[in-house]
């Protein structure tokens, strides 16, 4: 079996929370574009005690420098940002894996994706590329769920 074809070591999750102007109106700005880009909340799942690094992330068109950090299950986020409660909404249950939050850097510019990437980039809205104990792996998130907007202040 060839790699590109064998099972990927990694389980992401991948959620984001839009922002949205704390006034009543049009919520984009003169661009056309929104005022406030969205908050990503992207996690890998590994086997415990494996080793982990982040070479880029790939989120609904754009190529990014990014890093991990650990992370305790259950992941758990307010379910509604504007109104303080005791309701969580759980992004990563609770799991014996390591869980890592991966977290967005700067914008970069990728040339030459291979056919791989291409293929994975066409078919999902989010890809981190890792290496996992030394052996190149692809997370895939091929719907990033929406969560409730926050308001902006």
């Amino acid at each position: 079996m060839s790699s590109a074809l064998a099972q990927s070591p990694v389980t992401a999750h991948g959620f984001s929370r839009a922002t949205l102007p704390g006034i009543p109106g049009d919520p984009k700005g003169p661009q056309g574009r929104p005022v406030f880009p969205p908050e990503y909340y992207l996690y890998v799942e590994i086997k415990p005690g494996s080793r982990i690094s982040a070479e880029w992330a790939w989120v609904r068109g754009s190529y990014y420098d990014c890093t991990l950090t650990r992370e305790r299950t259950p992941v758990s986020v307010e379910s509604d940002p504007g109104v303080p409660t005791e309701k969580k909404q759980t992004l990563v249950p609770k799991t014996s894996n390591d869980v890592y939050r991966v977290v967005l850097g700067d914008g970069k510019t990728r040339s030459a994706p291979t056919s791989r990437e291409k293929e994975l980039i066409a078919n999902n809205e989010a890809v981190i590329a890792v290496v996992v104990n030394d052996s190149q792996a692809y997370a895939e998130i091929p719907s990033i769920k929406p969560l409730r907007p926050a308001a902006a202040m």
